[in-house]
């Protein structure tokens, strides 16, 4: 008979070696690896001020670490050249640490923007250090239509040490920990997109390293 304690140690190392060795690794598509990496200029880690994000709509709302435009619009153009297709961008750079729905629909029960805005603050949020790791690619379809939106995904345990200490806060005033898990987050830098950009919380997309599509090298 076989022995289930057996099967559940084999079946927890085979997680550990996908969360650990392929998701720390990602293999970009086939089709990616048929191209040459893009560029991305290192001075996107460039000193940037930091900028509020706050208002009564419910998508004026969030937290990012605030990024130089230049370095994200030279990619976006060299990714058209490599696509052979248009694609529209947002005419600013960021990376997203609480997005508005994260806010609005959790967090803002017990915290405020300012209580958000002075942990990051406090912990240097635009030094924060991020490693970028691919090219991402989300799709769905849309209105009959099949729809891209195109990141820099990134790694970035600074950014996480932000959100946790948020969490901690949030607990502390009375937060439900159940409802909001500080790990759960996929940083990333958004490039362009051929209709709109697509988002976990409207859309079901993944920006991690599960949706690399082409290597990314830094210069």
């Amino acid at each position: 008979m076989t022995n289930p304690h057996r099967i559940i140690i084999r079946t927890v190392a085979l997680c550990l070696l996908f969360t650990g060795t392929l998701a720390a690794q990602p293999t970009p598509s086939s089709h990616a690896a048929q191209k040459a990496p893009l560029v991305l200029n290192a001075t996107i880690h460039a000193p940037a001020p930091f900028l509020a994000h706050s208002g009564t709509g419910a998508f004026d709302n969030y937290l990012t670490m605030n990024l130089l435009f230049a370095p994200a619009e030279t990619l976006w153009k060299s990714l058209e050249t490599t696509l052979g297709t248009a694609l529209k961008n947002r005419g600013e750079a960021h990376i997203t640490v609480i997005s508005p729905p994260e806010f609005t629909g959790i967090l803002s029960k017990v915290l405020t923007m300012q209580d958000i805005n002075d942990i990051a603050t406090k912990l240097n949020i635009q030094s924060a250090r991020f490693m970028p790791v691919c090219m991402g690619r989300a799709q769905v379809t849309l209105e009959g239509k099949n729809e891209q939106a195109y990141y820099v995904v990134v790694q970035s345990e600074d950014l996480v040490n932000v959100r946790r200490a948020i969490f901690r806060k949030y607990c502390e005033k009375g937060g439900e920990p159940s409802l909001w898990d500080p790990q759960h987050y996929y940083p990333h830098i958004t490039v362009g997109f051929t209709k709109q950009d697509l988002h976990e919380e409207s859309n079901g997309v993944r920006k991690g390293a599960n949706s690399c599509f082409m290597e990314i090298t830094q210069k």
